[in-house]
């Protein structure tokens, strides 16, 4: 298998698209020999003299990112939190950063100042397949004051290519256990296809735009280099202003693939499990004096299997938009634990409340959209093996709790 023989020298006196292009032909090479041949690829092009590099992987059992491949060998096999230092935060937000100084970087400094990892870099998260994290690509380095938003992209391809190799066979293993125990509805496969749709959305469409906006970036530089006054050439102002209408309706179509992607399928859910996915749910209500309490118990798999996780984050999110919208709700308490044999969502608010139907159902001025959110509820529950239960009354606020099985270990 041929290779390209870039000296570290020779690399950064060539052009930064001739540097990444060069890494990411070589990383498209090597696919062919696995994703650790792929990793170690992207690692080595990355890190010429003075720079360090390195791909963190998400072990989605233990929550951590887990160094697979550094530049600097005694690094390897390190062990990160998800959400702490530079590459975790990145990774539990999937969203790319230019660092300018890791050591008062207010996201913590995860090399714990090793005088070895210069200060200054960029990370950018890896997609992760079925999952919405698949790891961190990051690289310290000389140049890295200097990184720009084609850097970040060009590193995002990398990352990309990084994804396309990985074959992770325990995760799918694991996933189709969990498919297999969990209850078996029409409701449920559609919230697994919804899954993997989110995941192509993700890794397929989300690349292509970011692919997309590096190129329209370039096209605009080009233009711009054309002549000292480009606003005085008709065809080339026309053309600037094409790409500037490109480039904007780019950026509106990545809006809405998150928006849709978030819609299929939460990615808090797969970054940070569901006990603090509904913290993050209620710290983003945003309603102005409003006090909201949280009290969650960590009941992420094996305790409650991932279909079940997705119905008691929606309820919560169904509960919760209704209080704010509808009930004149000066606080609410969310509550989620283990109780007996049970892992049960309470959502209780202080508002108007209402007065429920004979049969249980909301009454037709409650907020509750005439039954339609509670049959959502109850539908979401009933295809996961739980149910809801709801009390209110009038000047007495609501109360929603959802009940489903314990899973089992």
């Amino acid at each position: 298998m041929s290779r390209r023989d870039v000296t570290p020298h020779a690399a950064h006196e060539r052009t930064d698209s001739d540097f990444y292009g060069v890494a990411l032909q070589d990383a498209v090479d090597a696919l062919i020999d696995g994703w650790e041949a792929t990793v170690a690829v992207v690692v080595r092009r990355l890190s010429p003299a003075g720079s360090v590099a390195a791909v963190w992987d998400f072990d989605h059992a233990s929550r951590e990112l887990i160094c697979r491949c550094c530049t600097l060998d005694d690094l390897v096999e390190r062990r990160l939190p998800l959400g702490s230092g530079v590459a975790g935060w990145v990774a539990s937000h999937r969203r790319s950063v230019a660092v300018a100084d890791r050591r008062a970087d207010p996201r913590g400094d995860h090399y714990s100042d090793d005088p070895r990892v210069p200060t200054a870099g960029a990370a950018v998260p890896i997609p992760g397949g079925d999952y919405y994290t698949g790891g961190v690509l990051e690289v310290y380095g000389p140049h890295g004051n200097s990184i720009t938003d084609a850097d970040l992209s060009a590193l995002g391809r990398l990352a990309a290519v990084i994804a396309a190799g990985k074959r992770d066979a325990d995760a799918a293993a694991a996933t189709e256990s969990l498919a297999a125990a969990a209850p078996q509805s029409s409701i449920t496969e559609v919230e697994r296809q919804n899954r993997r749709m989110a995941a192509e959305l993700h890794d397929g469409v989300s690349q292509r735009l970011a692919s997309l906006s590096f190129h329209l970036s370039a096209a605009t530089a080009a233009l711009a280099e054309l002549g000292p006054d480009p606003s005085s050439n008709d065809p080339v102002r026309f053309a600037l202003a094409q790409v500037e209408v490109a480039t904007e309706l780019g950026q509106l179509a990545a809006e809405d693939v998150r928006a849709a992607i978030s819609g299929l399928r939460p990615p808090v859910l797969d970054d940070l499990g569901l006990a603090k996915g509904l913290v993050s749910l209620c710290g983003a209500l945003g309603a102005e004096g409003l006090t909201v309490e949280v009290d969650v118990e960590a009941v992420e798999p094996p305790f409650v299997a991932p279909a079940a996780s997705l119905a008691l984050y929606r309820v919560a999110q169904e509960a919760l938009g209704n209080a704010v919208k509808h009930a004149g709700v000066a606080s609410v308490r969310v509550r989620l634990e283990r109780r007996g044999g049970n892992v049960v969502l309470d959502v209780r608010d202080d508002g108007v409340g209402y007065q429920q139907a004979a049969d249980g159902r909301a009454g037709p001025r409650s907020g509750i959209d005439n039954g339609l959110g509670l049959r959502s509820m109850t539908e979401r529950m009933k295809a996961i093996g739980g149910h809801i239960e709801l009390w209110s009354a009038p000047g007495r606020g609501t109360h929603v709790r959802a009940i489903v099985r314990d899973y089992p270990r």
